[in-house]
């Protein structure tokens, strides 16, 4: 959604407009092309995601993970000023914390199910 949103902020954007923004290395390379990358332009990699087929840690890398995106969300939303832009970004963040809440309760149910066997 984030890619999303970002392309419909600069698709209408002029090369002028598009340098001032700091992004005509991006243009340079993909246009106005969707590219996931980092905020340091890192290109997006399932490399670092990992799993152990152990119930907890892995339940415990995705609460870490549901908690870093809406940390990242809490950010684009201070940086943000449009209210077009705010509202899906609090949707958003909203939406991780139910993801959150839900991964913490399935980690105590393994948790119970572990201890009880």
């Amino acid at each position: 959604m984030i890619s999303t949103m970002v392309y419909q902020l600069m698709k209408d954007a002029t090369i002028e407009e598009i340098k001032e923004a700091g992004l005509d290395p991006h243009y340079a390379e993909h246009s106005r092309a969707l590219f996931p990358t980092d905020a340091n332009g890192v290109p997006f990699t399932t490399t670092y995601f990992a799993t152990t087929g152990d119930p907890l840690a892995d339940i415990s890398e995705n609460m870490a993970a549901e908690q870093k995106a809406r940390a990242v969300y809490e950010n684009l939303i201070d940086l943000a000023e449009d209210a077009d832009v705010i509202g899906p970004l609090l949707w958003l963040r909203q939406r991780e914390i139910v993801h959150y809440n839900r991964f913490k309760e399935l980690f105590k149910y393994y948790q119970e199910k572990i201890k009880n066997n």
